[in-house]
């Protein structure tokens, strides 16, 4: 059997107050459900431990002791969030400009420079973002995690009422990789290499729990928890 479960995004005015609460709202069989994105993601870190232990059982003994076996811990709440507003800019394909001569080596090399003009606004864009979120917050030392939601502009002719998907370009790894640069100037990280897990979407405005409403990225960088 079949469960239709439509998730959105959604918020109120709390009574008595200018404070606004949102929340991700969930229309069960069941009946409505309606939780914080915090505990959205508490949930998933819940649901995805229960599933690790429904694998493990069905493990040889041997298997289900070795502790190499377990997912990395992660901590539950990121070491760092940021969201940017800009068109996101991939980076990666490059058009040839004639050529030069190497610093290095004195040979004969081609100049090349990114196809995309969108590449460097948004670098500066996450740069600045960054920047702004390490004067409360401290470097990211050791391996991450990083958790990226690419908010792209809809096109005019697509579908206003229905969920719709962005599966043309900018390919999603060029996405990453003019991002995690920006990151890098941003000295947020040593450099993208401590990066060794990733999960990265592209989504149109309203469309997602994690869709921003205009195009930008909703960044999130996880450290290891603590091992104790």
């Amino acid at each position: 059997m079949t469960t239709a479960l439509n998730v959105y995004n959604a918020g109120e005015t709390l009574p008595g107050t200018n404070l606004t609460l949102d929340y991700i709202q969930l229309t069960t069989p069941h009946g409505p459900l309606r939780m914080t994105s915090e505990e959205a993601t508490t949930l998933g870190h819940q649901l995805l431990a229960a599933a690790d232990y429904e694998h493990r059982t069905n493990l040889t003994d041997e298997n289900a002791t070795n502790p190499y076996l377990d997912p990395y811990p992660w901590d539950t709440h990121p070491a760092l969030t940021v969201t940017v507003h800009g068109l996101p800019g991939p980076q990666g394909s490059k058009t040839p400009i004639g050529y030069g001569r190497s610093r290095t080596t004195g040979k004969t090399i081609p100049l090349m420079r990114e196809s995309s003009t969108k590449v460097k606004p948004w670098r500066d864009k996450v740069q600045s973002a960054i920047t702004a979120a390490l004067h409360t917050s401290a470097p990211l030392a050791g391996p991450v995690y990083a958790h990226i939601t690419f908010t792209m502009p809809k096109p005019v002719r697509a579908p206003k009422r229905r969920r719709t998907y962005p599966a043309v370009t900018p390919d999603i790894d060029k996405l990453e990789r003019s991002t995690y640069d920006a990151i890098t100037k941003a000295a947020a990280w040593k450099d993208d290499g401590c990066v060794i897990e990733s999960h990265a979407r592209k989504v149109y405005p309203g469309e997602h729990p994690d869709a921003l409403d205009q195009p930008g990225a909703l960044i999130r960088l996880y450290t290891l928890g603590d091992p104790s």
